[in-house]
C-alpha cells in the first residue's frame, strides 16, 4: 500500500515533489530489503562501551543467513570514510554488550540521496581498519582533554 502524498506533505511540512521522492526512496529501500533476504531484528539500540568509554545508538541490526549484521542509514550525497568508522563503533558496542550473539553478518550502509529518490546499498564483510581508526580517534579525544586542562 503506497503512502498518501497529502498525508506525507502534511506530516513533514514538505512540498509534493519532496514527498514523492521520499516515498519513492522508501519503496526502493523496501525492494532492496525483500531481495536481500535480511530481516530487521532490532532498531535504534542504545548501547555503552565500558571498555572504551563511549556510547551510541545504531539504526538497524539485521538478521540474515550469516548471522547478525549492522545496518546504518545515511541521507547524503555520497559515502565517506567517517561512515565506516562510525559503523565499526556500532559493531563494537553491540559485540561488547552481546558477546553471545556477535555481529557475524557484516556491515550494511543504506544511503538515501538528499537530492532525489535514489537509494544505494553498500556492504563490507569486515571493517577492522575502521575500528583501528575509531580507537585512535578515541585516544586522541582523551589526549585533547588533557591538553585543554594544561592550558587552563
Amino acid at each position: 500500500m503506497k503512502p498518501d502524498i497529502d498525508g506525507v506533505m502534511n506530516k513533514f511540512k514538505c512540498t509534493k515533489k519532496v514527498a514523492e521522492q521520499a516515498i519513492q526512496g522508501f519503496e526502493n529501500y523496501l525492494n532492496w530489503l525483500t531481495m536481500s533476504n535480511l530481516e530487521v531484528a532490532f532498531t535504534e539500540v542504545e548501547l555503552v562501551s565500558e571498555k572504551y568509554k563511549f556510547g551510541g545508538c545504531n539504526d538497524l541490526i539485521f538478521r540474515g543467513n550469516k548471522g547478525l549484521a549492522i545496518g546504518d542509514i545515511k541521507t547524503s550525497s555520497g559515502v565517506y570514510p567517517d561512515y565506516l568508522i562510525q559503523i565499526s563503533g556500532y559493531a563494537n558496542l553491540w559485540n561488547e554488550n552481546h558477546p553471545d550473539d556477535p555481529i557475524t553478518g557484516g556491515y550494511h550502509l543504506l544511503r538515501f540521496s538528499k537530492d532525489n529518490a535514489d537509494f544505494s546499498h553498500h556492504y563490507w564483510s569486515e571493517l577492522d581498519d575502521a575500528w583501528e581508526q575509531f580507537k585512535l580517534f578515541r585516544a586522541a579525544y582523551d589526549l585533547d582533554k588533557k591538553l585543554k586542562k594544561r592550558t587552563g
